[in-house]
């Protein structure tokens, strides 16, 4: 399992670095930053690149099962990260891999690393906005289709990976979660080191409270190359980081010597696509259908009693 786990964090690597333009270099400023990834990368160029603004007056509703969390309340056996030169990426290894599914994707994925995106203050850091807000941070917890075998097979497919998305926002006191996270950063200043992270949370603790209420749609990795294989999932309800913990991140350096701030890309066009929200699950809107009809047919019945008896 811990040799699958590696495979899979390295494949990952590969495919977001690699995998097209002979493996060109980005940044996330001058000549090689987003502007000009589309011409560095073809697929960069697509018509369902992300991240994208949500505008929530302009989503659609729709009714999906909860989702299913398998052994994301299991604690790792050993958590790494690692300054990969873009940002601080964390992988797991344990006796059984982290599995999501139902929420409306379509299959089981499984989990391959976590990773995240921030700015040089906290007025800024997110890839999505929300509403064209933008909060300080946010984290994505990559997956890949288990039915397609290998994250390398997946990456090939249109639904071969579902990202889940949250934003953190700024707390006065320190997120217990992050904080065994925030002190390995320290070990890892310089690109391409790993640390190893003292106590291992379980993923749920990196996860809203509430995972009932997100934004769904059909988008791309958000770093070169860009593939358009996402099943994106932005939940909207944010978990807290504190201004210590988020400077712990800003300390990192590039490959460059400079500090790895700002790390995200900007709001791509939406195109023609949609943008749903969840509503209440599937067994809970049935419910509240079958009270709606029987409340309703319950009044015509009293309806039609009176007119009977007049």
């Amino acid at each position: 399992m811990v040799a699958m786990q590696v495979v899979i964090c390295l494949s990952l690597l590969l495919v977001q670095g690699a995998v097209a333009g002979g493996g060109a270099e980005w940044t996330y400023t001058g000549q090689h930053g987003p502007r000009h990834w589309g011409s560095m990368f073809q697929t960069c160029a697509g018509n369902r690149q992300s991240p994208i603004n949500i505008e929530t007056l302009n989503v659609k509703q729709e009714y999906w099962t909860p989702f299913s969390l398998k052994n994301y309340e299991v604690p790792p056996s050993h958590m790494r990260v690692k300054n990969n030169g873009h940002s601080a990426q964390v992988e797991i290894d344990g006796a059984v891999a982290p599995r999501v599914s139902g929420g409306g994707l379509k299959g089981e994925y499984i989990f391959a690393q976590f990773h995240f995106h921030w700015g040089s203050d906290s007025s800024r850091g997110s890839e999505h906005t929300i509403d064209g807000v933008r909060y300080p941070m946010e984290l994505h917890m990559v997956h890949y289709k288990g039915s397609y075998g290998t994250l390398g097979e997946a990456v090939k497919r249109r639904d071969g990976l579902a990202v889940l998305g949250v934003m953190l926002e700024v707390s006065n006191s320190d997120n217990p979660a992050l904080t065994p996270l925030a002190t390995a950063l320290l070990n890892v200043t310089d690109a391409e080191m790993y640390a190893e992270i003292s106590a291992m949370y379980p993923l749920k603790a990196f996860l809203p409270r509430n995972i009932e209420k997100f934004y769904r749609y059909e988008g791309s990795l958000t770093t070169p190359t860009c593939n358009e294989v996402v099943t994106w999932t932005v939940f909207d309800e944010a978990i807290s980081i504190s201004e210590r913990q988020l400077n712990n991140f800003r300390a990192l350096i590039d490959p460059h010597g400079g500090r790895i701030v700002d790390n995200f890309r900007p709001p791509q066009p939406l195109n023609n696509r949609k943008v749903y929200v969840s509503a209440e699950s599937s067994a809970d809107s049935s419910s509240i259908k079958k009270v709606g009809f029987s409340v309703s047919f319950t009044t015509s019945m009293v309806v039609l009693m009176m007119k009977m008896n007049m």
